[in-house]
């Protein structure tokens, strides 16, 4: 890890989430715009032998994997043996850019439930500082009710959390990082100092434009392509329907394949049902030790949420979605047809959304 001492080391923006604030489109865009950001002076490195080329997960995967050994799932084995941190070492020794911008979610998970004996990110902090002249370590964050109740959706549309739980339960099983971001911020700060790490809230009213894409490019000081009017924004999320459909399914045992395979059935056809009165107020779906959790980390730490403080007073827990049987019979219907295709993994797939939806309607009429 050598530089040549005639040149400045870059700088590096190094932004680690959070999950479920436009994390994919920033990546997919960077990556998108590799040679533009080149001529522009910014390296965005292109890993080999990975899962995701638009990212960098296996660096975080690594250095996690260092303090919690076997943390790797079976997607990510690509990396295991890429010699990630080498790649990288190699494109910034040879790079002439006097920037260099990383990106990955996963970073948002080092050292996740504040209590490790071997601090995941001073481990990265120790790889990063020869490497680079500084390190802006940078973060979106959600109001922790809305990003709780979108990162739910991820774990069970995805299949890593096979259990039955409705999503209050499933919120208060969550690692500290999704609510406290006080203790998350003071983390990192140990590791890179106070003016190194930049939180901004992830309020559409509060950023450039309204995208992440837009206002992380103003931040880092790039000026993006044409491109950019273009470009959509990835990974859409279950409805509220859909949600409590495939967490049910979740009492039948079933393979990864068709539980993806699901999802795209539930992902069309469960529409959202209309007059939900909790849609606005994420924060009536969880129960109050859990929100008490959460105005004591945004007194600590204001980020200009639009109710920091989620409200002061303590009221019932909301259903999480107030559907009736006529709202599931299409998919029903739907999936009662894919039953019947000549693909196993389809047939499954619906066999299994019939047999969820069947238990929802029994628990229904049992109320």
């Amino acid at each position: 890890m050598f530089f040549n001492l005639g040149r400045r080391r870059p700088g590096l923006y190094l932004h680690i989430g959070q999950p479920k604030s436009g994390t994919t489109s920033l990546q997919d865009f960077l990556s998108l715009e590799r040679e533009q950001l080149r001529e522009q002076g910014f390296l965005y490195p292109r890993l080999s032998q990975v899962e995701n080329e638009n990212a960098h997960h296996a660096l975080s995967y690594d250095v996690r994997e260092e303090t919690v050994p076997g943390l790797r799932m079976t997607p990510h084995d690509p990396s295991r043996n890429a010699r990630v941190w080498e790649q990288l070492a190699r494109a910034v020794r040879h790079t002439a850019c006097p920037t260099v911008i990383l990106s990955s979610e996963d970073f948002y998970f080092l050292d996740d439930n504040g209590a490790r004996r071997r601090s995941a990110v001073a481990l990265l902090a120790n790889r990063l500082k020869p490497l680079f002249s500084s390190v802006t370590v940078v973060a979106y964050l959600r109001r922790q009710d809305e990003h709780v109740e979108s990162w739910c959706n991820e774990l069970v549309k995805y299949g890593f959390r096979r259990n039955t739980h409705d999503i209050a339960t499933l919120a208060e099983s969550l690692p500290a990082c999704h609510s406290d971001y006080h203790m998350l911020r003071q983390l990192w700060v140990r590791s890179f100092g106070e003016d190194a790490v930049v939180f901004r809230a992830f309020r559409r009213d509060r950023l450039k434009n309204g995208s992440i894409v837009d206002d992380f490019c103003e931040l880092v000081g790039y000026q993006p392509s044409s491109r950019l009017a273009d470009f959509s924004h990835r990974n859409l999320r279950l409805t509220r329907l859909g949600f409590e459909v495939t967490r049910h399914l979740n009492r039948f045992e079933h393979s990864l394949p068709v539980h993806r395979r699901a999802v795209d059935l539930i992902r069309e056809l469960a529409v959202e049902p209309p007059g939900d009165p909790g849609a606005e107020a994420p924060f009536e779906y969880f129960r109050e030790p859990l929100r008490d959790k959460w105005r004591r980390s945004n007194r600590a730490l204001r980020l200009d949420f639009s109710d920091p403080l989620l409200e002061q007073r303590e009221t019932q827990v909301r259903p999480y979605c107030l559907w009736q049987p006529p709202d599931l019979e299409a998919l029903r219907q739907a999936a009662l047809r894919a039953a019947l295709e000549d693909d196993r993994c389809a047939a499954a797939a619906g066999a299994l959304v019939a047999a969820a939806i069947d238990v929802m309607r029994t628990e229904y009429h049992a109320l």
